[in-house]
């Protein structure tokens, strides 16, 4: 994301502490021996530890330094040995200590002291010995042991270190399909601030999310005199407090962090521009004349790795860190172009420091704002996984999303996830274009079965998320997930066709900036793509500027019947630019373009090639190309096992979308589609549907399979469904079971509805009524009721909307959604 804001910390006393320091062994030519170090004290917080939990020593030091956070002045340091022999070494680092109050405010409580942290993989007796070192000497204190305890919560299991297929597995083997968003930073308390944020988010089941080391969030250097920092290699300690609580408070609510060391604005001076506070500027006193020389100069990639070293040894035991992200959005960097070979020089250095430094493993990975870059890094075993960042202001998002998922498990060969998603434009815009998170919920869903590591992360987290509360799009999800085997069955994205739906095909480009589309793309039947990867580029450049990135599609593509071809522009546009749309060789439409406008021509029955071109000067952005009558209302994200006997799914009438939904009202529901595979295991399964408002399983049917091709009715998809295909003799467990019921008049035309259903035993039944997007508007009905047959009268609210609403009954373990039609 390239836009953001500033939010000082309000609460930053600066750190003191003093060393033993012999001020004349620097200062007096007759000294010329500093004091040699003295480890007088250790002291362990606790002699018994849980596996994967902290276990934390403070040591009394005696030594000559002059930075304690300067690991080339003094040097903590570790090495833990397992009961099986093996042997893991950390560093050490200083801190200062402070108390947390209830209400996020630090009270120092000393001047700080070297500790050493470390979290156990094994249960059992531990030994270890500390050692400190400076120019002087070194000193070790005699070996001490503690006890490792077996890991008995539920959050804990371990490490998120190890990866099979296109997933992400924990050391205890369990799968971690992540789903969450971005916090980058907090607004006012830290601990305030993300104590609500990732309290709503794991009340909605929520498991993740990604956090910045901003100045003006929890980082720890910055240029000195600023919002009490004190520059390079002065870690601020306030900000590591409240890192401090934040690492003990995700782990114990099972959350897991990706952990962004840089951002692009420290080391540019034209986007996001921080270079000019930064403590690597020259002007400010560091080493740097240049922002490119934060890659390049030794002195500044020492202070880089001097700032890493101190990030693992104090966090690096958290289990809660799923990654290090090693630069948020690097080629926004300056004159990045010329220079992303040293860039990638530089990533390849940290990571290989890092890989040396931290004895846990931690994913590692980076990100870039445009999806072409860099494909030389994510090639490298440097990084563990890549990410996809994904701002368009168009209706199906999550399209985007998924072609960039599959182009990069593609090309990569290695997990990747969707690191941001948005719309673009502001918080207050989505207000308006979407104000209760359709796309939000569509991207999660899109992002994830087109064969992500997990769910894409919304960005907008305090001020679109969370004011407007649409955290409960990632529970329903989440149920879902744990119902589908993702590692066991080393899921993969395969296409898949929908026949039975015939509707407007719709492809919606995906490449930003400079980023080169498929030129030549036969459409097929149900709108089906050759190659299939084919890929759209949201510029259409002009003839005179930025010509080396001109790239006109062209399609092939068959008519059964006359349509239309339609180009949609986007929001945005340089100098005079003009559409011009060939049809068979000769110039159908020829005129100057302008933003948010669509241009269509007539196509004839039969066999075309369709070209489109910006013939005037500069680019345009492009929305969308539509093509009449060729498609189908509903798009099939699949993802099945190698030996195609597993398959789960994801359905959607793609019409249900943010923009749809606001300027024509809700669409239609499909009915009559069939889901078409090939090369499925010949044999008998079951197909379980999840409604993906509620996550609950809506029903369960047997299936069977003939000659490896499997042809599968649909429900009627008013909106989206998930699909589990299994080949076990029952369905998946589910941990809601669909509760049938009835609601009537619908569509309802006054002021009251009524339900009618049936229950098994007695239970708490509630009765809500949902908006378009899946929101609470209001409960209707909350009541303790015996077995059987009971039916109800709601009254609706006033002066309710027309539209589409849902109503959701949910008793006991089971669940039902019927949608509602309001006012027609």
């Amino acid at each position: 994301m390239i836009s953001f804001k500033k939010i000082s910390t309000l609460f930053n006393p600066r750190a003191t502490f003093k060393g033993l320091l012999l001020i004349a062994a620097f200062s007096h030519p007759l000294y010329t021996m500093a004091q040699a170090p003295v480890i007088q004290t250790l002291k362990a917080t606790s002699t018994q530890v849980g596996q994967y939990a902290k276990f934390e020593a403070a040591l009394g030091i005696s030594a000559s330094y002059s930075n304690p956070y300067d690991y080339d002045d003094i040097r903590v340091s570790a090495v833990f040995t397992s009961p099986d022999k093996r042997s893991f070494q950390v560093d050490g680092f200083f801190m200062q200590e402070y108390n947390l109050s209830n209400q996020g405010i630090l009270s120092s409580l000393n001047n700080g002291d070297f500790r050493v942290r470390f979290a156990p993989d094994q249960p059992g007796t531990w030994t270890y010995t500390v050692s400190c070192e400076n120019a002087a000497g070194k000193a070790v204190y005699p070996e001490q042991t503690f006890v490792c305890t077996p890991a008995i919560a539920q959050t804990n299991k371990g490490f998120i270190r190890n990866m099979r297929g296109n997933y992400f597995v924990f050391d205890q083997g369990d799968p971690f399909i992540p789903i969450g968003q971005n916090i980058g930073w907090h607004n006012n308390n830290p601990f305030t601030d993300y104590s609500t944020w990732l309290s709503k988010l794991s009340e909605n089941k929520g498991n993740f999310f990604r956090l910045w080391m901003a100045h003006w969030g929890l980082g720890i250097e910055w240029r000195k005199g600023s919002n009490g920092f004190d520059g390079l290699r002065q870690y601020k300690q306030t900000n590591a407090a409240y890192l401090d609580w934040l690492m003990e408070y995700t782990a114990s609510k099972g959350i897991y962090i990706m952990f962004c060391l840089q951002h692009h604005g420290q080391v540019s001076s034209t986007v996001n521009p921080n270079w000019g506070d930064s403590p690597y500027n020259a002007a400010n006193g560091g080493p740097c004349s240049r922002t490119w020389d934060f890659f390049t100069h030794e002195t500044a990639r020492n202070h880089t790795k001097n700032r890493f070293r101190y990030t693992l040894a104090r966090w690096g035991y958290a289990r809660s860190i799923m990654s290090w992200e090693l630069f948020n959005e690097v080629d926004w960097t300056d004159d990045f172009d010329n220079r992303k070979g040293t860039v990638a020089d530089w990533h390849r250095e940290m990571s290989d420091f890092i890989r040396k430094n931290d004895p846990y493993k931690h994913l590692i990975t980076t990100s870039y704002a445009r999806e072409q870059y860099d494909p030389a890094l994510w090639s490298t075993p440097s990084m563990d996984f890549t990410q996809t960042h994904y701002y368009l202001d168009v209706p199906n998002l999550e399209r985007a999303i998924a072609s960039g998922t599959r182009q990069y498990l593609k090309d990569f060969g290695k997990p990747t996830l969707n690191g941001e998603f948005g719309l673009g434009g502001s918080p207050e815009s989505l207000g308006n274009i979407d104000a209760n998170g359709i796309y939000v919920h569509n991207a999660l869903w899109g992002s994830l079965f087109s064969g992500g590591a997990g769910a894409g992360m919304t960005w907008w987290w305090d001020n679109y998320i969370h004011p407007r509360n649409l955290y409960y799009h990632f529970a329903p999800l989440a149920d879902v997930v744990a119902q589908i085997p993702f590692v066991q069955n080393r899921l993969s994205h395969t296409p898949a066709q929908v026949s039975g739906a015939a509707a407007d095909l719709v492809l919606t480009p995906a490449l930003g900036w400079g980023g080169l589309g498929t030129s030549n793309i036969a459409l097929g039947e149900n709108g089906t793509l050759q190659p299939a990867d084919a890929a759209l580029g949201s510029y259409l450049y002009g003839a005179q500027w930025n010509t080396q990135f001109r790239r006109p599609p062209v399609f092939q593509v068959s008519y059964s019947q006359p349509g239309k071809f339609t180009v949609s522009t986007g929001t945005a546009a340089g100098a005079n630019p003009r559409i011009t749309l060939t049809l068979d060789g000769k110039i159908a439409l020829d005129v100057p373009a302008a933003v948010n406008q669509s241009y269509s021509i007539d196509i004839p029955a039969g066999a075309h090639t369709l070209r489109v071109d910006n013939t005037g000067t500069d680019w345009i952005t492009i929305k969308s190309y539509t093509f009449s009558g060729i498609g189908s209302a509903v798009d099939a994200y699949v993802l099945a096992s190698p030996d195609r006997d597993f398959l789960s799914a994801w359905l959607i009438n793609h019409a249900y979308n943010h923009s749809t939904v606001k300027g024509k009202g809700l669409p239609s529901p499909v009915t009559g589609a069939t889901l078409n595979l090939e090369q499925v295991r010949s044999g008998s399964y079951t197909a379980s549907w999840y409604n993906c408002i509620s996550g609950a399983l809506v029903k369960a049917e047997p299936v069977t399979v003939l000659q490896g091709r499997l042809q599968l009715p649909i429900p009627d998809l008013d909106w989206d469904l998930a699909l589990v295909l299994s080949g076990q003799s029952s369905p998946v467990a589910a941990q809601k079971r669909s509760l049938p019921f009835e609601v009537y008049p619908n569509p309802a035309t006054e002021g009251w509805l009524r339900t009618r259903f049936d229950l098994a035993s007695g239970e708490l039944v509630r009765i809500t009524l949902l908006d378009a997007s899946g929101r609470e508007v209001q409960p209707l009905f909350q009541e303790m009721l015996p077995s059987g047959l009971h039916e109800r009268e709601h009254p609706l609210p006033a002066s309710l909307p027309r539209g589409l609403y849902w109503i959701k009954l949910d008793a006991g373990n089971t669940s039902g959604v019927k949608p509602l039609v309001y006012g027609q």
